[in-house]
């Protein structure tokens, strides 16, 4: 009984944490789409402390979620896989707050030409992780269903990679200056790190369902 309420306190602070990975990745979206309507320092200034304050409530949850998880009575037989889980999970809303980051710390003006494709890889990075964070849940509720949602996360991660190209081809067949090529570059890579990182999710998610079938 001990340990069955332990594990669903677990599950509790699981819940937590995505809802606080959600809202994290909520605000980047708002930040870019924001960023599209023209370079303003407050406003992204704003928009980059609500991506940081929900990143670093993350973080806290996550410390939480790992002194628990070092309990022996939860989850003794698969607390390496989940811990692991959650080390990766972390490294999402991390991409996103650095993305956010790069346009206040280095004031790139977006092209307005380039504007829509950017939030279309945005949508998709963030539609990305809302897939992630859709198997983790069923993981813990319905692990059979986790490995076709891991395989969704992939097929947004391949799109994401599609339009990263596009973006950069589009960036170095145009008439910026040489070094407004090299920064948007590296955001577009940026934005699209955060699907990858979300894939990397899925990943453990593939294996942690093949090892409960065994």
């Amino acid at each position: 009984m001990r340990r069955k309420g332990k594990q669903q306190q677990v599950q509790a602070l699981m819940a937590d944490y995505n809802n606080q990975v959600i809202t994290c990745l909520d605000a980047f979206q708002n930040a870019f789409v924001r960023c599209c309507d023209g370079f303003d320092p407050q406003q992204l200034a704003a928009d980059y402390q609500a991506v940081h304050r929900a990143e670093g409530q993350a973080d806290d949850i996550r410390r939480s979620l790992e002194t628990m998880m070092y309990s022996k009575a939860v989850f003794p037989e698969s607390r390496g896989d989940i811990l692991g889980l959650i080390e990766t999970m972390d490294k999402v809303p991390n991409q996103a707050e650095s993305a956010v980051r790069m346009v206040l710390r280095q004031h790139i003006e977006l092209p307005m030409d380039l504007c829509g494709g950017i939030i279309e890889l945005v949508n998709v990075s963030t539609s990305c992780v809302h897939a992630m964070i859709e198997g983790v849940n069923q993981l813990f509720d319905n692990y059979l269903e986790a490995a076709s949602t891991a395989g969704k996360i992939d097929e947004l991660e391949s799109e994401a990679d599609h339009l990263e190209e596009d973006l950069i081809d589009w960036v170095f067949t145009n008439d910026l200056q040489d070094l407004q090529k090299v920064l948007l570059r590296d955001l577009i890579a940026s934005v699209s790190s955060v699907a990858d990182r979300a894939e990397n999710v899925g990943d453990r998610i593939r294996v942690m369902v093949a090892k409960r079938s065994i």
